[in-house]
């Protein structure tokens, strides 16, 4: 395995001891600096003085809690922590598909279970890892919108290419809905105001893009028709409370499809690809009423 060009830090979350001893030495030799430790309540404050540019977190710390995701949702909304930062999951068993989509909704890029193939996990994590490092190498206005901190179209188009693959790798559907405000023209002050009401209905797993002074994208992983329909009402009605502006909505989305086995069928290889991000936000743009 080929060395990344820098050495990012790695925040490794796991109480098994030989799973950190075998993550950390494949981590290393990989040209990562690791983080490890075995305690819950060190994690967050790691996370916010290190500023790690990926987490490793096993369910297990969380295993006491009736909410096994609590942890990953606390370090995915703290302010702290880069909405371009991968969390990676892991637990003990395999990993369920509700389990799975549980994990993207709690603002985690995976969730792996076992058994662990701990090469694939180190390249695959190597590929966010340089996602994020170009994410900070670009600076905070080269993909996100410089005074909402919601992504721009730059950053949209890499994000949203970065869910569609895992999406469709997983079998998983994805949505697309678009924003405008349904009457009148808005002060650069009130577009500023909604772009921030926005910001704030948006779920953790979902990017939500500003495409335009008043226009935003959201893509949303897992999220079917019927899920579309529900995030519309929820951040229109959010919108509407907050900034008292009035949106328009439309929505695509992109079917769950066959998450593939370890080998290729006949059945596979005949399936359509899936719509494309800018498809699937195109659709949208199209289905705007």
């Amino acid at each position: 395995m080929a060395p990344v060009a820098v050495e990012p830090l790695v925040l490794l979350a796991n109480p098994d001891k030989w799973l950190t001893e075998s993550l950390e030495s494949v981590l290393t030799q990989g040209g990562y600096r690791v983080l490890a430790t075995p305690k819950r309540q060190q994690v967050l404050e790691l996370a916010r003085r290190q500023l790690p540019d990926a987490i490793l977190l096993d369910m297990a710390l969380d295993q006491r809690s009736s909410d096994n995701l609590a942890l990953c949702r606390a370090l995915r909304a703290d302010p702290s922590v880069s909405r371009a930062t991968p969390i990676l999951l892991t637990t003990a068993g395999p990993a369920l598909r509700a389990q799975q989509i549980e994990a993207l909704r709690a603002g985690a890029w995976e969730l792996r279970g076992d058994p662990l193939d701990l090469e694939e996990l180190v390249l695959r994590l190597g590929a966010y890892v340089q996602g994020k490092l170009e994410v900070d190498r670009l600076g905070s206005e080269g993909l996100v919108d410089r005074v909402s901190g919601l992504y721009n179209e730059a950053g949209m188009t890499r994000r949203s290419a970065e869910i569609a693959a895992f999406t469709a790798r997983q079998g998983l559907p994805l949505a697309c809905a678009v924003f405008q405000p349904a009457d009148g023209v808005l002060t650069a002050g009130s577009a500023d105001r909604l772009a921030d009401a926005v910001k704030r209905a948006g779920r953790i797993s979902d990017a939500v893009c500003r495409t335009g002074p008043v226009e935003f994208a959201v893509f949303a992983p897992a999220t079917d028709e019927t899920g579309a329909e529900g995030l519309v009402q929820r951040i229109t009605d959010a919108v509407a409370r907050t900034a008292a502006v009035k949106l328009r909505a439309g929505t695509s989305t992109a079917p769950a499809g066959t998450r593939p086995s370890g080998g290729r069928s006949s059945t596979n290889l005949h399936l359509p690809a899936p719509p494309s991000p800018t498809e699937l936000l195109d659709r949208a743009r199209l289905a705007l009423n």
